[in-house]
This record gives C-alpha cells, sequence and structure tokens, in this order.
C-alpha cells in the first residue's frame, strides 16, 4: 500500500502549493520586471540550494553563490532588455559556471556538478522569460508551462496513492509508481491541451494547435517528470535529504522546483529550435 502522509503534512504542502501558485500565477499575469525579478529571486535561491547540496559551506558557499547569481542576473538582464538573442542569453551563468569548476576549493567535488550549477538556477528563469515577453501568447505560453508540471505532479500523486502498483525507479525514489507516473503524464497532457483549445476558441492567440500541440504537450509532461527524477537522484547521490528547509511541507525551494525547472529548459530549447 502506497504510504500515507501526516494530514498536518499534507495541509502545510496544499497550503504552500497554494501560495507559490498564486505568486506564480501573478507574476505572468503582470509580466515584465515583475515576472522577471519574482523568478529570479526563486533562480537565486535554487543555486544557493544546489551549492549546499554538492558541498559547499561557509564562505565557499557565499563565494561559489556569488559567482553564480552574478551569471544568473547578467542573463536575465539580457533577456528583458529584449536586444540580445535567446541563442546567447545564458552565455553569462556558462561563464560563472567554467569559473566555478575551475575554482581551487571545488576540489574534492565532481566539476561537472559545479558547473551545473548557475546553468539550472538562470533556466528556471530565462526560459519562461523568453516566452512571456512574446507581445502575443506570453501569458497563455507560460500559464500552459504551469498547469503542465503542476498537473502532472498533482496527477501523479493522486493516481499512485489511488493505484499504487510497482514502483517506478526504487533506488532514486522508493515512493513513486508506475501507475502515478502514467497519471501524470496522461492529465498533465490532458488538462494544458484543453486549456489551449478553450484560448483558441475563445479567439485569443496562441502558439499551437493539432499534432504539434499534442507532440509539445505530452514530451513537456515527460520531461517535467524527468526533472522530479534527476532531483531525487542528486539528493541521493550527495547524501542529502531535502535541498533545504524554506517551504512548509516541502522542504527547499529546488525541490518545488524540480519539474518547473527541467520543462522549463526543455521550453527554451524547443525555442531556439523555432519549434514554438
Amino acid at each position: 500500500m502506497p504510504e500515507k502522509r501526516p494530514t498536518s503534512e499534507l495541509v502545510q504542502r496544499v497550503v504552500s502549493s497554494l501560495a507559490l501558485a498564486g505568486c506564480a500565477l501573478a507574476s505572468v499575469w503582470f509580466g515584465g520586471f515583475i515576472f522577471a525579478g519574482v523568478w529570479s529571486i526563486a533562480a537565486l535561491v535554487v543555486l544557493y540550494e544546489w551549492s549546499r547540496v554538492i558541498g559547499f559551506t561557509g564562505r565557499s558557499l557565499l563565494m561559489a553563490w556569488s559567482i553564480g547569481a552574478l551569471g544568473l542576473i547578467l542573463s536575465v538582464l539580457m533577456t528583458v532588455s529584449g536586444f540580445v538573442p535567446p541563442s546567447v542569453l545564458l552565455l553569462p551563468v556558462i561563464v560563472s559556471g567554467v569559473i566555478l569548476a575551475l575554482w581551487k576549493p571545488v576540489e574534492g567535488r565532481s566539476r561537472l556538478w559545479v558547473f551545473c550549477g548557475p546553468l539550472y538556477a538562470a533556466i528556471i528563469v530565462v526560459g519562461p522569460l523568453v516566452m512571456r515577453l512574446r507581445e502575443a501568447d506570453g501569458i497563455a505560453v507560460v500559464t500552459w508551462l504551469y498547469l503542465v508540471v503542476w498537473i502532472s505532479d498533482i496527477g501523479a500523486y493522486f493516481v499512485g496513492r489511488g493505484l499504487g502498483g510497482p514502483r517506478l525507479w526504487p533506488a532514486v525514489s522508493p515512493k513513486k509508481t508506475w501507475s502515478g507516473s502514467i497519471g501524470g503524464l496522461f492529465f498533465g497532457s490532458l488538462v494544458p491541451i484543453l486549456f489551449i483549445l478553450a484560448l483558441r476558441s475563445l479567439g485569443w492567440p496562441v502558439w499551437a494547435n493539432g499534432a504539434l500541440l499534442l507532440a509539445v504537450t505530452v514530451s513537456t509532461a515527460l520531461v517535467s517528470e524527468l526533472g522530479d527524477l534527476f532531483e531525487s537522484a542528486m539528493k541521493r547521490r550527495f547524501g542529502v535529504k531535502d535541498s533545504g528547509a524554506i517551504i512548509p511541507g516541502h522542504g527547499g525551494l529546488m525541490d518545488r522546483l524540480d519539474s518547473y525547472a527541467a520543462a522549463a529548459g526543455y521550453l527554451y530549447l524547443l525555442n531556439l529550435l523555432m519549434i514554438i
């Protein structure tokens, strides 16, 4: 039988999720500097948590975060300006990652994990910000992205609890089941597709229809689930239960945004390939 969470913890998770969702929806509605500011703060917190998870402490943690944060802020400013091609927006965080990977205090930990920290954090804000800045359908695209991630997570949770069954990858995430993964993929594709079709029927400009909408939505839902597994694997790799304790019932912000980070990165890639 699936493990049941204490009622108090479930209430904490629901309240925290609603608060985060409200903040995310408000930011996408206002757009511009508000959207960039909200998600930049989230990205900076994620960068700090990533640095802690991989083993930075004390002054080394502060220095690693500062170097990565500088690259992240530059990438966001380049994105907001609207004058820089999307293909080079992540160059500052790539440079930050290289500097960190070559940094002497990195000795004893994988340079690849160190390099990836600023890039992982930056994609949380840069990918969706590129889409939000689109005049015609920015709100629709980012709201669609939210729905893919949120409904996939909710669907996986309730279907997994309700049906149980074989574990998906016990060595990485013992609580996740195949039924939950399939349920999350199904509902995380169905609801966002219906949302886009509803907007289209109301005359809103939207970015896709038909086979393209189906393919992009299903693949994004799948990537978001893989993002969740990736963070679980990362925490096991470094022997950490949670990335932090900033969100009641959830742990760290990185724990809450793992699926979103993967989906945001995928969205950015699709944009570079001019698929959306």
